[in-house]
Formats: structure tokens, sequence, C-alpha cells
């Protein structure tokens, strides 16, 4: 065990994991890869005989391994893991406990970084008791600094492929701190994001510092995002909508994940004019049934802009187009969640949809991916974007 201190969200010494309990195991639904030296070491381990047989038939080496995803669990019939017990665990961990599990079973849902010699720590929002931990909190998440004892895998300094002009983490926590903003409804602050981001690539373009600090420090009025609540029209929300409806039903084409509440909400709203009359209807019930819905999201959506390091994230995509990844991501939210809750007003269903949209999300390269499927539905124009948040 060593022990680092840590940058960490305030939620996070409140995290345990619910074990058996969990309605839909991290484990479930796809498969889990795992390194070379944690293949190796599941080969040679001392176990029972029904523990062996499920190893020998459940891992196989990956057809393009690498020694980090050397071979993976692969989902039984059903999708569950081949060492998914009835009442929820997991065999290995039972039966030699925590220190025999692989580096992703033994962490998931911690997301660990190291950049510029410090240490992150934090969860994804694919975990549903994470998520629950999000919904419970009724302030703006925060960081602090504290010392954690782990065993940790080999952990590689990030490289980094974009110009941070020496401010990285100040501009992540200036960046958290608009969305965080409640004096705003949740759109008008994404909005806001946007053009502060428009401003900082021309700061990054100059490798102006001052002109950086220039843009972090002065006070932001509520007037500048351009964007009113009252203002979106039918016909905006109608292209809001429709965007969101292709994204989820290309998305559904890459994701197990997603598919079931993605595939529910399209097949409740259906297509042509009832749609929007229906995503209203539900919006207002979802609205109702979740009043804590907007500290709800901002928790999520700021819980995932730490965990990925938005917006350097180690590959070499403009600020624009991180930001319209980061707009995706909201819509797809705000899209599963009205969806979700249109014919079920149980919070737990709203949860597990979300978790099943993070683990897409949260462990692909889905904000790339995202990106470029908006350009190709031709949704990247300031006015477009809006649109679709406005959702």
């Amino acid at each position: 065990m060593q022990i680092h201190t840590f940058f960490v969200p305030n939620y996070y010494p409140r995290f345990s994991c619910k074990m058996g309990k969990c309605r839909s195991a991290c484990c479930e639904g796809w498969p889990v890869s795992i390194s070379m030296k944690n293949y190796f070491k599941l080969l040679g381990v001392e176990c029972s005989e029904e523990l062996r047989h499920r190893l020998d038939c459940g891992v196989r080496v990956a057809d393009h391994p690498t020694e980090d995803e050397y071979a993976r669990f692969e989902p039984r019939y059903d999708g569950t893991c081949p060492l998914h017990m009835h009442d929820g665990r997991c065999m290995l961990h039972k039966e030699l406990g925590e220190g025999v599990l692989p580096d992703v079973c033994r962490l998931y849902p911690r997301g660990i970084r190291l950049g510029g010699g410090m240490y992150e720590c934090s969860c994804s929002n694919s975990c549903e008791a994470v998520l629950e931990l999000l919904m419970d909190q009724e302030g703006p998440i925060t960081f602090e600094r504290c010392q954690l004892s782990l065993d940790l895998p080999l952990v590689a300094e990030r490289q980094l492929v974009f110009e941070t002009l020496g401010a990285e983490q100040k501009i992540r926590a200036y960046l958290i701190s608009i969305v965080q903003d409640r004096r705003m409804p949740l759109p008008m602050r994404l909005t806001c994001l946007g053009e502060v981001l428009d401003e900082m690539d021309l700061a990054f373009e100059k490798k102006d510092k001052s002109m950086m600090e220039r843009i972090m420090n002065e006070p932001r009025q509520l007037e500048q995002t351009g964007i009113e609540t009252n203002e979106i029209s039918e016909e905006h929300l109608r292209f809001g909508l429709e965007i969101a409806e292709q994204m989820i039903a290309a998305l559904d084409e890459r994701s197990q994940s997603i598919r079931g509440c993605g595939e529910a909400a399209l097949s409740y709203f259906g297509k042509g004019k009832d749609a929007l009359a229906k995503y209203q209807s539900a919006s207002t019930s979802f609205e109702e049934a979740v009043p804590n819905w907007e500290q709800f999201y901002e928790n999520m959506l700021v819980n995932h802009m730490f965990f990925s390091q938005f917006p350097f994230q180690d590959r070499p995509e403009s600020m624009h187009s991180e930001y319209i990844a980061l707009c995706a991501v909201y819509a797809i939210m705000r899209f599963l969640g009205v969806g979700s809750m249109a014919e079920c007003r149980e919070k737990d269903g709203l949860i597990d949809g979300m978790a099943a949209a993070f683990r897409l999300i949260d462990h692909t390269e889905f904000d790339r991916l995202a990106s470029h499927m908006l350009q190709r539905l031709n949704c990247t124009s300031r006015e477009q974007i809006r649109d679709l948040i406005s959702l």
C-alpha cells in the first residue's frame, strides 16, 4: 500500500461500494479488460476448483493484446461477469480477498490521474452509488486535498498535447465554477462556458498569459450569455430534440449499456408533430418528480469534467470541439432523464439510466465521437448548440 496526497471532490470520503446490493453491477453488460500483469497473476493463483473453472473459461486473451489491455472477462449469455455470484458478489473477491482482484475491479469506479506531480482521484458517474451521492448533495461539489492509502498500479505522468500556459489547474477550476454558478439556469451556464472557451482559444493561440488571467479575473455579467429561459421557440426546441434523437439512435448501435434506456425514450417520444408535445409533457413530469434535477445534473457535469480533466483530455482537439462534446453529454443526460421518467417516476430509474449512459461517456472516447457526430449532423454553431442544450 502507498500513501499519497490526492486532490479529490468532497463527496469522495463518503463513497463506498454497495457490493451485492447494486441494481446494475459494474461487472455487467461490458467486457472488463485487464493488464498482462493481472492476467498472469490470475493464471497462477491457488483457488477452489469452481473458481479455477470460472477463470479458465471466462477470461481470454484479447484479439490485439497490449500490456495494459491484455485480456478480458467475457460476459456470460445473460451479460453478467463469469465471476458474479447469485448474491451479487464477486467469487474471486469472496474467496481470495481484494488483493487478488485485477486493478480495474479493485479500483473502480475511481479514476486516478497524475499530472504536474499532483495525484487526482475521483469516481465515475457510471457507478450508481456515486450518482446517489451526487443526487443527495445539495451544495456545489468542492475539491480538497487528502491523504489516501491505495495499492496503486503504475500511473503514468500525462504527456500534454495541448497548451495550458502553465495554468491547467486554475483554468479547470474556473470552468467548473461557471457550471456551478446557480444564479443562472444550467443551459445558460453552458452557453456562458462556450463563450469563455472561445476567448481562451484565442489566448492559447497567442500564448498570452496576461490575456488568460484577464479572462478568468473579469466578473461576468449574466446578460453576456445572450440566452434567456423564455427565449427558446418551439422551432428551436424541435431542432434540439431532433438532434438528441439522432445522437441517441446512433449511440444505441454502439453501446449495449445505453441501448435499453435510449430505445425506451425514442419509442416514447416517437416522431413527427407529437414528439415535441410528448417531450414537453414528459419534461414537466420529470421536473415535478425530481425537483432538484438541475442541482443533480450540475453535480454530474462537474464530476464528469473533473474525472475527464476537461478541457485538457490528452488529444489535439480544439476548445470548441471539447465544448461541443460536453454539450452533447448534457443533451443526452437531459433526453434520457426525461425519457426514463416519462412513465415511471421512481428516481432509481433516473439513476440507472444515467449510470448506463456514463458507462459509454466515461469509459470510451465518447467526447471525440460526440464532437464529430454533431459536426456530421450540422450542429456546431453557437445558435445550434444553444438549441440542443435548451431541451
